[in-house]
């Protein structure tokens, strides 16, 4: 059985459904194949407990971009953002507690319990990430296929421009480029509440702690989403992150593009070139052009020979690092627990409830998961999704996520499923104090390790980006340099996914550009004809 198409996109996790949905729109035919009965790839929602629907990897959104929703009419389609508000209230060891409010006059006086100091530099910290994310985001989400390192005018051009920047936005941009996350916040502020809790979005899926280098590139590729002034505004999407993907479907739909759920890619065809997919059961789908929104290293390691690329290119993609040190747990409650510090059920219960006593036990935390050891007191943020969307449990129960870090991919000596259900008990004694009758209130508990993650939603080592996140990636090096415009050495084959430029989270942006590099290929290709 064959079928054929100008474009074959494998994969439909958000970025191939991008990438799918702007060339249907642009009149192409597409089809999409994916493995599993459902789209939406780690961005997906689940009814993981009869009557619980969760978020199954990504939890909240900031990054995925205001333009694809627009230009693909996806509120049409269903896709809605709720605002969390207070977005995140950090839980402290002695009592106290730090509430992030959109409310400026809110957050000055939350920040000035800690620090009148923080309180006053907080605005201008944000007002200056700001300012050099503007600077930066052409060159990080922009394409480019040679390497700006080894594009001496572009180069020029790029330093020349930094050099316009003030003095403290140039000092901003080096550090975040190549300083750790710590080092940035310590030259601003001096509370290590705050500090801490703006860290996080440079650690988030990491293998490192805050004083890596490299964490503050994390905290500057964050705020290419919304912004809360100081840190990203993660917000909650209604019906789960499914809903992305699930709207992003519709618009596939509507633009005329063939989805092929339970259809797993078996092999890439080439002939002078790739020239389509044929799928386990025996099924081939001709295309004038594939696109792979799969993890580079599984994309040429699984679907093609050996031979069909430079062995430079499959040494380089060999060398990658797919760290995963991110969890999830899911919770079914049938009440809400307390929250140490407030009276009653009020608006913290809204954003992220984020326990975490300061940047050393970050790094403390992760150099246990590094020696194999599940720690015992891991970076946790939890979330109750039902609050502000109740369809998403039953009437009077409600849903709980938590997102954990650090933890080993494989524990020293043992195994996950030994001791998957020990360390929910060690994880909820850890969390009781903070959220007092939590363990009481669980009628279901799941744990996904990244190693879960890896198994059953393809993401490499469990890894949240596709591979590790680096400042490489502002100078065209993901994931190969010399083919950072989505191409790759098999003419006609197209990577779309978020081991691509400019990297991962719930952003689109590597589907978006991978369509426009494919529209100019094929009026590139009518031109010589």
């Amino acid at each position: 059985m064959t079928e054929s198409y100008d474009v074959v996109v494998i994969g439909a996790g958000h970025n191939g459904l991008v990438c799918a949905a702007y060339l249907g729109q642009a009149g192409y035919r597409v089809a999409v194949v994916e493995r599993r009965e459902l789209v939406g790839g780690a961005c997906i929602t689940e009814e993981i407990f009869p009557g619980h629907r969760f978020s199954t990897a990504s939890l909240v959104t900031t990054l995925f971009r205001k333009e694809i929703i627009d230009d693909l009419s996806l509120a049409k389609h269903g896709m809605e953002v709720l605002e969390r508000d207070p977005s995140v209230t950090a839980l402290l060891p002695d009592g106290r507690y730090l509430t992030f409010s959109a409310d400026s006059a809110k957050m000055a006086a939350e920040i000035g319990k800690f620090s009148e100091q923080d309180a006053d530099k907080y605005f201008e910290y944000g007002d200056a990430m700001r300012r050099i994310a503007r600077f930066a985001e052409p060159y990080l989400l922009g394409g480019s296929r040679k390497p700006l390192l080894e594009d001496i005018p572009a180069l020029k051009a790029a330093l020349g421009a930094a050099t316009a920047l003030g003095d403290k936005d140039l000092r901003l941009l080096v550090s975040t480029l190549f300083g750790s996350a710590r080092e940035v916040l310590d030259e601003w502020f001096e509370s290590e509440a705050l500090k801490v809790t703006l860290a996080t979005d440079g650690t988030v899926g990491i293998d490192g702690g805050p004083s890596m280098p490299g964490t503050a590139y994390l905290l500057l590729y964050h705020q290419m989403g919304a912004t809360e002034d100081a840190r990203p505004s993660w917000g909650q999407v209604k019906g789960g992150m499914g809903s992305i993907t699930k709207a992003l479907a519709a618009a596939c739909a509507e633009f005329g593009v063939d989805i092929f759920t339970g259809q797993a890619a078996e092999r890439i065809l080439l002939g002078d070139g790739a020239r389509g997919v044929e799928l386990v059961d025996g099924t081939r789908l001709d295309a004038r052009v594939v696109v792979s929104g799969a993890d580079p290293k599984a994309t040429f390691e699984k679907l093609l020979e050996p031979g069909a690329v430079p062995a430079s290119y499959r040494a380089a993609l060999a060398g990658r690092e797919y760290p995963g040190v991110a969890a999830k747990v899911h919770l079914a409650l049938d009440h809400l627990p307390g929250v140490r510090g407030f009276d009653g059920f009020g608006e913290h219960f809204k954003g992220t409830l984020q326990i975490l006593p300061d940047m050393d036990h970050l790094d403390r935390v992760h150099a246990e998961a590094k020696a194999g050891i599940p720690p015992a007191q891991p970076h946790v943020e939890c979330t109750v999704p039902s609050i502000l969307d109740p369809g998403l449990a039953p009437p009077g129960k409600h849903v709980m996520s938590m997102y954990l870090q650090y933890l080993p991919y494989q524990p020293a000596g043992t195994t996950w499923d030994e001791i998957r259900e020990s360390y929910l008990d060690t994880l909820l004694a850890y969390v009781e104090p903070y959220l007092p009758g939590l363990t009481a209130a669980v009628t279901d508990r799941r744990l996904f390790t990244p190693a879960d993650i890896e198994r059953e939603l393809a993401l490499p080592g469990g890894n949240l980006y596709h591979g590790a996140m680096s400042p490489r990636d502002l100078f065209a090096g993901r994931p190969v340099g010399g083919y950072a415009d989505y191409h790759t050495p098999v003419p006609g084959l197209f990577l779309c996914g978020s081991g691509t430029r400019p990297g991962g989270g719930v952003f689109g942006i590597p589907g978006k550009n991978a369509s426009e590099t494919i529209r100019r290929h094929f009026e590139e290709w009518r031109h010589e004809q």
